[in-house]
């Protein structure tokens, strides 16, 4: 006569054991999924601040170097570029770049043709005074580039304020300036206002971009992170410190480019 029953199910140890593995896979597999995560995240805010920083530099580039163009180039700089104050800043006669603070800059030029647009993307008020090539010019476009509190590069024309680029943290301007005995070659780059025999051939900016997701960095400090930035810069310690408050782990990324204003050299 057999004496044993069959059994049926699991142990408790069994259960304990099964238990031990499922958890040993789902901390595995929820590890490996944050990881990924966070690689994803991280290489998309990098790419933000690259396609931020390569808008900003084209922008840049296009405005900055059309200072001081003239659409009659036997016209004398005083008689197409006369004393005003238009677009929050004042120009002196001649004067087609102008230092407004160490992150706004205000620059002027003569609208090319009836189809030129300014920062804006408005096109010149009387499109039939600019028909005829290398006619005096009617009408001059007067811009201030500069950031805002809310990290964006801004451009303003007249009472005209529009953002153009978001995540820009800081931006600085340089003034490559000739001298009144060499007035067509680059002496030196300057922070400050240039003096009257001083004139800009030359402009250099710094872009600091900061993403816009935040605990990104974790080996990385924020010394280290704004490193380039101070030293191309040469920003205050007051300067870094206000920086440092407002850091939560964001990637920042610098660019540096200078433009030629080929409409002021020889």
């Amino acid at each position: 006569m057999n004496n044993y029953k069959s059994q049926f199910g699991l142990s408790l140890i069994e259960l304990m054991v099964a238990m031990a593995i499922s958890s040993f896979l789902i901390i595995g597999v929820t590890q490996i999924y944050i990881d990924n995560k966070k690689s994803y995240s991280f290489q998309q805010n990098l790419a933000e601040n690259q396609e931020g920083s390569r808008f900003a530099s084209l922008f840049l580039q296009q405005e900055l170097g059309r200072a001081g163009y003239r659409r009659r180039p036997d016209e004398s700089i005083e008689g197409a570029f006369p004393a005003a104050t238009v677009s929050g800043c004042t120009f002196s006669a001649g004067e087609t770049v102008k230092r407004d603070s160490a992150n706004s800059i205000c620059i002027r030029y003569q609208p090319k043709d009836a189809t030129d647009r300014d920062c804006l993307g408005n096109t010149v008020t009387t499109a039939a005074n600019f028909t005829t090539p290398y006619t005096k010019a009617t009408e001059i476009f007067s811009e201030k580039l500069s950031i805002n509190s809310a990290n964006e590069l801004t451009c303003t024309r007249g009472s005209t304020t529009a953002a153009l680029i978001s995540g820009v943290l800081d931006l600085r301007f340089e003034y490559g300036v000739g001298s009144a005995t060499t007035p067509q070659a680059i002496n030196s780059y300057i922070k400050t206002s240039p003096g009257t025999n001083q004139p800009v051939l030359a402009i250099r900016y710094t872009i600091l971009l900061r993403s816009s997701s935040i605990n990104l960095r974790e080996a990385v400090s924020i010394d280290t992170a704004l490193l380039n930035w101070k030293d191309l810069t040469g920003a205050t310690a007051a300067e870094v410190t206000a920086m440092k408050a407002l850091d939560s782990g964001q990637i920042y990324q610098v660019s540096q480019n200078t433009v030629m204003l080929r409409n002021r050299m020889p």
